[in-house]
């Protein structure tokens, strides 16, 4: 989605990041791998699974490290098959939930009412949160003649929530005193689809410009185009 203004082609950007930590959902007694005491390889700290094959999926954020672990996993284990799809992270949840998969990738822990929905996949147990990959969350810009262009947390949030709407605008030249800016209009974009990654940028909006961005840390995008 992008807001109302399209007919310029600049898109926002930020000099700021958020750390976003990726967690893995391990379903309990509900794969295929067979081996109930795994044994250790020769030349790896890896210990194996006879056979076996387990469906994955969620957050794109984590997954090259994904790929990379299931690559030294395989090589290690060749009687074992991994599959990572990685559709985002509120379908990895939706999939992992509805018994689909038995590991989902997400950037959040689970919520309460999700723990619970997972005892319905984990017949005994429950979902369990490991945490896996750290990594920072930027915001790009593409404004022609300008570099190094400073935007704090309250700006930010006026412009995802279509307060500000033009380079130029008083907020942003105050932050920026000597940069020509333009008063071309701002498209401000985002993912449509559920994601760990938009989950932490509302959350960062959420505590760092509480007054400006009053909405819920959620993994769907929540304000709306004016």
């Amino acid at each position: 989605m992008q807001h109302r203004r399209t007919r310029r082609r600049h898109l926002l950007g930020a000099g700021v990041t958020a750390v976003a930590g990726a967690v893995l959902l391990s379903a309990c007694g509900h794969g295929s791998a067979e081996d109930a005491q795994p044994t250790a390889t020769a030349n790896s700290r890896i210990r194996c699974a006879e056979r076996g094959q387990l469906p994955a999926s969620g957050s794109t954020a984590q997954q090259n490290a994904m790929t990379h672990w299931m690559q030294e996993y395989q090589r290690a284990c060749p009687g074992v098959q991994i599959r990572y799809v990685p559709v985002g992270s509120g379908a990895g949840v939706a999939q992992f939930l509805r018994g689909a998969t038995v590991l989902g990738g997400t950037d959040s822990p689970l919520k309460p009412d999700e723990i619970e929905d997972s005892r319905e996949v984990c017949p005994g147990g429950r979902a369990i949160d490991l945490p896996m990959v750290g990594g920072p969350i930027a915001l790009g810009y593409n404004v022609s003649g300008v570099e190094n262009l400073v935007l704090d947390a309250p700006t930010l949030a006026k412009i995802f929530d279509s307060e500000i709407t033009r380079w130029n605008a008083p907020a942003i030249q105050r932050l920026n005193p000597g940069l020509q800016l333009p008063p071309t209009h701002i498209i401000a974009l985002h993912r449509s689809d559920g994601s760990g990654t938009t989950q932490n940028f509302n959350a960062y909006l959420s505590g760092a410009a509480p007054a400006e961005w009053p909405y819920p840390k959620e993994k769907t995008w929540q304000a709306l185009p004016r």
